[in-house]
């Protein structure tokens, strides 16, 4: 009798199953390993934008400047601003949240991009500020090109000035300018001068009106008796607000002069929630670790208040819901639900002219 070969429908059977068995085990594997690798993808683009948000801050505080003399913060308060402060709960901008999950810092950062310029004649504080007139007009070097901090078209909000003896640095509000160039009355004294040929020397050089800047709560910083002499150096500047903002809980930063807001990480992501923004300051001393633990949240109750000089930035992401349930089946690695980033900034022109009792 005739052996009949090939399979039986039995085995055939058997190897159709266990072939959709392994099929369905490497489908399920490959599926889990690429919805790991969106879920990192995911978090590795979360923390990059946090680190671009920070690293915004972090740029601006490293440029604070100190002020000297010391502004009022408010119009009511003994508490002095110098560049940098911590705010409580009523002194902030309407647009910011200012709460147990999202702290609010005010700072006056220089512009390094752009140009310094020099004084070409002395200008007093107390005798010029919001005060028009050509006696009153604080008068700088400019010219026509576009490095120029000044132009016929361009002008900061707020400048910083440097006296050339660091004996005082102040800011400024700009009220309006005139660009003079070309001119043929020198700007120190208004008088006309001839070269060795007795040809006419022309004079380029800018005119600016000041006005002095707000207080945290809108109202005009008292002036000082600070006078700066021909040489003094003048830096662009901003002062802003770092914050959640009220409406939407995204990290912004509020500009003082413009009312204007740069969004640095918006809020909601579609992946992630921001659950909290906390800043802490510290004072460094000889001595003192400069660690989470040391920072506090609050320095205007701080006797030390004019010591602070380094900055601590704490953010915190949450996963969306929708992130959440998109991932809740995956058992290949871990669902990361929650994300954060630390920055520590030290400002090294906030150790300008610090007091020895800092030490």
């Amino acid at each position: 009798m005739k052996k009949n070969s090939g399979f039986s429908v039995m085995e055939l059977l058997l190897a159709v199953s266990i072939s959709t068995i392994v099929i369905g085990i490497v489908t399920y594997l490959i599926h889990n390993f690429f919805s790991e690798q969106r879920n990192l993808e995911v978090w590795s683009g979360g923390q990059l934008e946090m680190s671009m948000a920070l690293k915004n801050a972090e740029g601006d505080i490293r440029n604070v400047i100190r002020f000297d003399p010391v502004e009022n913060l408010t119009s009511a308060s003994s508490v002095a601003y110098f560049g940098l402060t911590s705010l409580t709960a009523g002194l902030e901008p309407s647009v910011c949240l200012n709460d147990a999950t999202g702290s609010v810092i005010r700072y006056t950062t220089l512009d390094r991009k752009q140009r310094s310029e020099r004084v070409l004649r002395a200008w007093s504080e107390l005798a010029d500020v919001n005060k028009t007139g050509s006696s009153h007009e604080l008068r700088l070097t400019a010219d026509s090109t576009d490095s120029s901090m000044f132009g016929s078209s361009k002008s900061p909000r707020e400048i910083v000035l440097v006296d050339a003896d660091r004996r005082y640095i102040r800011r400024y509000k700009v009220a309006s300018h005139t660009m003079r160039l070309n001119a043929t009355l020198d700007p120190y004294d208004d008088q006309p001068r001839v070269d060795s040929f007795g040809n006419p020397i022309k004079f380029n050089y800018v005119s600016v009106i000041l006005k002095s800047p707000p207080t945290a709560n809108g109202s005009t910083i008292t002036p000082k008796t600070s006078v700066f002499i021909t040489g003094t150096e003048v830096y662009s500047s901003n002062t802003y607000y770092l914050c959640l903002r009220k409406s939407d809980r995204s990290l912004i930063k509020f500009d003082e002069n413009s009312r204007q807001e740069t969004v640095l990480l918006q809020n909601p992501h579609a992946d992630f929630t921001i659950n909290s923004f906390k800043i802490g300051y510290l004072a460094t001393k000889s001595g003192l670790r400069v660690e989470p633990a040391n920072f506090i949240p609050d320095m205007l109750n701080a006797s030390n208040n004019v010591c602070f000089n380094t900055v601590l930035f704490d953010l915190k992401l949450d996963a969306s819901d929708s992130y959440l349930k998109r991932n809740q089946t995956q058992t290949v690695g871990d669902i990361k639900s929650t994300i954060s980033r630390q920055r520590t900034v030290f400002s090294q022109n906030l150790n300008l002219k610090r007091p020895l009792s800092c030490q």
